[in-house]
């Protein structure tokens, strides 16, 4: 077992490696799968009512563009209407940890004073073009996603029988069980993974209100955010939680907020997260946390969120072909079907 898990594991890096170079278009393809995952179940909900497929694809995604977009429009005046005060709480936390225990805080925004930039106050365009950039490609990869999820939930069967159709006999055969057992695996775990992430983030965000802490609402929606990184994401957010609770209300707070957080977590990943995975995730935790490392090294932070599913989908994919063929499978539990 440990060997086929390390030859799996070899496997990703190099096939990672070589993706690096095209990290945009595949980014934007896998998590595109993703999302077709989660809405799969309404766009067949409404089209076994009648709806056109095409009809119910498109309000799906529709649909998700509308709410996300307007949590960001909401979360992001929140944010800029209360970020001058949250930086001078943080500058000041900054300086009383350094001095107290000596721990350095990276810096929160612009440090200090002045207009101009060090050498001569202007504005370079070179100092344009690197988040010029950052942003076209966030937007052309945002299009991508929205595009490609769209034709992924519409045409899905016929692009999978298109597939099917290259291959012939018993592989074709295989290609479509080790496919369905992939598809079945991440759809379930990114649904699952999502009503954890709504658990988590809810906890949070009601213990934040009621802490009187600012930017509560911020808080919860990166913890809901940052969820979907497995074991490391929910630490940081948390973390964040933890250090804003310190800057607003000083040690007893911040400790209050650290509780809450553990708490919180803990029942997620003790009674909701085993309910709603139902085994649907057939990695162990070393694992998890290898496929979150190895995706964050090669992509940052879109590879860490991307590398547990597609592991995952690779594992299940596996295992089904092994079973077929009367082999041990490799490691978890069985494929979700």
């Amino acid at each position: 077992m440990g060997g086929r898990l390390l030859v799996l594991v070899v496997l990703l890096w190099l096939v990672a490696g070589f993706a690096v170079k095209v990290t945009l278009p595949l980014v934007a393809v896998l998590i595109a799968l993703l999302v077709a995952g989660i809405l799969t179940p309404l766009v067949e909900w409404a089209h076994g009512r009648g709806a056109p497929r095409g009809l119910a694809a498109g309000g799906a995604v529709l649909l998700l563009v509308a709410v996300l977009g307007g949590a960001l429009l909401a979360l992001g005046a929140r944010f800029a209407d209360q970020l001058p005060r949250l930086r001078e709480q943080f500058q000041q936390v900054s300086t009383d940890l350094s001095q107290r225990f000596g721990v350095e805080l990276p810096s929160f925004g612009p440090s200090g004073g002045g207009g101009g930039g060090g050498s001569g106050g202007g504005t370079s365009a070179g100092d344009l073009l690197g988040p010029a950039r950052t942003v076209l490609e966030v937007v052309v990869a945002a299009f991508l996603v929205v595009a490609l999820a769209y034709l992924f939930l519409h045409g899905g069967p016929g692009i999978w029988r298109w597939l099917l159709g290259k291959f012939g006999g018993r592989v074709r055969q295989d290609v479509d069980a080790a496919g369905r057992a992939a598809w079945t695996t991440v759809g379930g775990y990114v649904r699952g993974l999502t009503i954890v992430a709504v658990f988590d983030a809810v906890g949070i965000g009601v213990g934040l209100l009621l802490l009187g802490v600012p930017l509560a609402l911020t808080l919860a929606a990166l913890q809901f955010l940052a969820s979907y990184i497995p074991t490391i994401g929910a630490f940081v957010a948390g973390l964040v939680a933890v250090v804003v609770a310190y800057a607003s209300g000083g040690l007893v707070t911040a400790a209050l907020v650290l509780g809450l957080v553990v708490v919180v977590q803990q029942l997620g990943n003790s009674l909701v997260e085993p309910y709603v995975m139902r085994n649907r995730l057939p990695l162990n935790a070393a694992t998890v946390l290898i496929a979150v490392t190895v995706g964050g090294v090669l992509w940052g932070i879109a590879g860490a969120l991307l590398f547990v599913p597609l592991t995952a989908a690779i594992s299940a994919a596996a295992h089904e072909l092994w079973v077929r063929h009367g082999c041990r499978p490799v490691a978890g539990g069985s494929a979700s079907t």
